[in-house]
């Protein structure tokens, strides 16, 4: 009898719980009344994350060109290597809260004291200040195992005030380009050419690694030492690059990221078959520059090209990185990662790009009849030359007076890790004696600062 009780009892309570389930499924009316649980905290909107989500990528570009650049040069200066793109970013930041993100809005926004009266210039914020660090990390490769630190860190600082911001005001910030028509959407210009030109500049002052070339001008191989570390750095690049290019666009967001992948890929296997048709080898880290290449020309106009033109456009651009890394090493312009064959003359060809094959919106190439379009974007290349590089040039050469650009040659020699920052990337295997320089082809040092100073010229 008591079993069937408790039996009775519990056949009662499941079909309350059975029926109160039901009832919180049911819309309308009913399933309000069932609710009298207190009223939960509310998620946040998918509008006001989804601005959020393509910006917080961004910040894998830097993370995969430190490891680009590191495993690009000689073991004895990665940790050098990979230091400079971190704090860079750092010093960034606080240049463009400072002082920047007021010049790309026209003088108004020092230290952000203007979010009180615009919060959505928060948003703005984050995203430039995000790009800005990208830009800024890319001299690091180019200028690497030779650039001093305290040098650096005023460059990054000049970079973040006054290179940046301006040319970002004159095409982002409703400036003088922009009001001319010219077009760049997320960045081959403004974040990728402004700092492939600024290498160029700091590539010229510095003149090449010692050991680089021959006293004829040939040149001698210096091999990276972790190539897979730069494969897996390319990978962290493509999926920072979705958040790059959408984030000026998200209302495009697919249709961007199939321009960005296609630019990828078109890219990295024109760069793969120049090399297997000039050295029969498809050399790794070729390959990866024609691949950010193709990245690179895609950022101005992924909201305004097609498949098809995205996939032409990153051809050419990783054709045009091969024969760019060839040209300067002819002209003995050291750059141990091809940034400036990637990022300055990618960059270049990008914006240009925009004025022959853009077809979406109000923003159309000459191939569509949009024959002024080319015109501004050559305005508008023109202007990153003289802007990006020749004043990169002038302020690099005046700072290098009062703060050598360039660390002394028996540094240089022994490796940038330990002088520099005191910690060497690779306790266990670095290897230095008085007839090496590193893991890198064993070479005789040089005895006098006349031989370095002839090697450098």
């Amino acid at each position: 009898m008591r079993l069937t009780s408790y039996a009775c009892r519990n056949e009662a309570f499941g079909m309350i719980a059975l029926a109160a389930a039901l009832t919180s499924l049911l819309p309308g009316p009913l399933a309000c009344a069932a609710d009298s649980s207190p009223a939960s905290t509310p998620m946040p909107s998918a509008s006001g994350l989804l601005p959020f989500v393509p910006t917080a990528l961004i910040w894998l570009m830097p993370a995969g060109l430190a490891m680009l650049a590191a495993g690009l040069t000689r073991a004895k200066n990665a940790s050098h290597t990979a230091f400079m793109t971190f704090f860079g970013c750092a010093i960034a930041i606080i240049g463009f809260w400072i002082g920047g993100f007021a010049v790309v809005h026209g003088g108004s926004g020092f230290f952000l004291n203007r979010l009180a009266a615009s919060p959505s210039d928060m948003a703005s914020f984050f995203w430039q200040a995000s790009t800005l660090c990208v830009a800024a990390s890319i001299p690091v490769g180019a200028l690497a195992e030779r650039w001093s630190l305290r040098n650096f860190y005023v460059s990054v600082l000049f970079f973040s005030l006054i290179t940046f911001p301006f040319f970002a005001w004159w095409t982002w910030g409703g400036g003088w380009l922009s009001r001319l028509g010219f077009v760049d959407s997320a960045g081959s210009g403004v974040v990728h050419a402004t700092g492939g030109l600024l290498a160029l500049a700091g590539a010229l002052i510095l003149g090449p690694r010692i050991g680089r070339y021959t006293r004829d001008g040939n040149l001698i191989p210096i091999p990276a030492h972790n190539v897979p570390l730069s494969l897996l750095g390319s990978f962290l690049l493509v999926v920072g690059w979705l958040g790059f290019n959408v984030a000026r666009a998200p209302e495009s967001a697919a249709s961007i990221a199939v321009v960005t992948i296609l630019a990828a890929a078109g890219g990295g296997i024109a760069a793969a078959t120049f090399m297997i048709m000039t050295t029969r080898k498809p050399d790794p880290t070729i390959t990866i520059n024609g691949l950010l290449a193709g990245l690179v020309a895609s950022s101005a106009g992924a909201p305004f090209i097609s498949p098809t033109a995205a996939v032409i456009i990153s051809v050419v651009a990783g054709l045009l990185a091969c024969l760019a890394v060839q040209f300067l090493d002819k002209r003995r312009v050291d750059d141990p990662v091809g940034a400036i064959s990637v990022h300055g003359v990618g960059g270049l060809w990008g914006v240009l790009a925009v004025g022959i094959f853009a077809s979406q919106g109000s923003v159309t190439g000459c191939l569509h009849g949009g024959w002024s379009q080319l015109g501004a974007q050559l305005l508008g290349a023109a202007v990153l030359l003289v802007w990006a590089g020749g004043v990169s040039w002038i302020f690099l050469k005046t700072l290098d007076w009062f703060i050598p650009m360039r660390v002394p040659p028996e540094v240089e020699l022994e490796g940038l890790d330990i002088p520099e920052t005191g910690l060497i990337s690779y306790p266990d295997f670095q290897i230095i004696s008085s007839h090496t320089t590193g893991f890198s082809t064993p070479m005789p040092r040089l005895s006098s600062r006349r031989e370095y100073d002839h090697e450098k010229n």
